[in-house]
């Protein structure tokens, strides 16, 4: 594209995929104009994420894929070599290397303020951008303000998985390359339970529930914590809600649409950190490469697709189901199959289900 460096870009968003957006414009020359409503990037509250390497396919580790796809060296907070599942009847664990645990939030070491760093473009806080204003001002907008908001109103979003979540950092003893998780439908119906390590002493504990809100939320969390007998020390505890939807299409005029906003966060268990940052990166790329958006992101959204069907399934999934799902995904012999393999298991066991 001819005039790259005279083209003029606004970001709404300085979240992941917003970021990582500026910072691909920057590498062609294209100094962006970023736009955060809020008084600092980064998740409000302290949680650990994870990059599970089964969800992306046939990618085989996601931290060396963005450095050298995006650009971008990213430093995890540390490796998940274990998974320990529970189901009411049943539980299990997979080791290997399964993945990374990703520090999200404010802090120095969050994705986030690392994502930050490298970007040499001031961001202007505490701005509530106008994008159909934006629109006509710029050459281009990258919505990536990790909502629906704007998706919405220009009738791009469909909602597939609304869900309300309740976290808190806990204090107690953990393995810091161990994740876990719990699924029953008593108290997160279709939804799911996670703990995530800081360190050996704290931890993250979020629980996903389908179909909640701020009214009953409390509720489910207390029944989780009385079903699993839990003896942790809470230091915060925080609540919001979370929505995963498929977005079509992903541009709009001059609109491009990234990371949440554009439907890249997957619904089976909600992360979308790994898909954000690429998001952004396409996006840019389509504008200095001339390249229609949409062909970018052919592989973001046939994984997207996967993991929609996927959802649907595990929607009807009663305790029984959930026993029987984990008894086969840790039994011997599948687990190495599974999870010691390249195989594409979202999209086959979509299928399979």
């Amino acid at each position: 594209m001819k005039g790259v460096k005279k083209l003029r870009v606004a970001i709404i968003g300085a979240g992941v995929s917003g970021l990582a957006c500026a910072h691909e414009l920057e590498r062609h020359g294209v100094k962006p104009d970023i736009y955060e409503q809020r008084p600092r990037s980064g998740d409000l509250v302290e949680h650990v994420g994870v990059l599970l390497q089964v969800m992306n396919r046939p990618v085989k580790d996601q931290i060396e894929e963005i450095k050298e796809s995006c650009h971008i060296s990213i430093k995890p907070l540390n490796l998940v070599n274990k998974v320990t599942m529970y189901a009411p009847r049943a539980s299990g664990s997979i080791c290997g290397k399964l993945g990374y645990l990703i520090k999200r939030g404010q802090g120095v070491d969050a994705v986030e303020n690392q994502l930050f760093s490298l970007v040499k473009t001031p961001v202007r806080y505490n701005f509530r951008a106008d994008c159909a204003a934006l629109a006509r001002k710029y050459d281009y907008v990258i919505v990536a303000s990790g909502t629906y908001d704007i998706t919405k109103i220009l009738g791009c979003w469909e909602d597939v998985y609304k869900t309300w979540l309740m976290g808190a950092t806990v204090l107690g003893s953990f393995e810091t390359d161990e994740i876990k998780m719990w699924l029953n439908t008593e108290y997160a119906k279709s939804g799911y339970a996670y703990l995530t390590p800081f360190n050996h002493e704290s931890a993250s504990l979020i629980l996903v529930v389908s179909n909640a809100n701020r009214k009953n939320i409390v509720d489910y969390w207390k029944k989780f914590w009385q079903i699993e007998n839990f003896t942790f020390k809470i230091s915060s505890l925080w609540d919001w809600e979370h929505v995963s939807g498929f977005v079509y299409p992903h541009q709009v005029g001059n609109i491009l649409f990234a990371g949440n906003a554009g439907g890249f966060m997957e619904p089976v268990l909600g992360f979308a950190l790994f898909d954000a940052i690429r998001s952004g990166v396409y996006a840019a790329r389509s504008i200095v490469e001339g390249g229609k958006y949409e062909d970018y992101l052919a592989r973001l959204k046939e994984n997207i697709w996967a993991s929609i069907k996927l959802r649907k399934v595990l929607n009807r999934f009663t305790n029984k189901d959930y026993d029987h799902l984990i008894a086969i995904l840790t039994a011997p012999g599948i687990k190495q199959f599974v999870y010691n393999t390249n195989l594409d298991i979202i999209k086959h066991l979509a299928g399979i289900l």
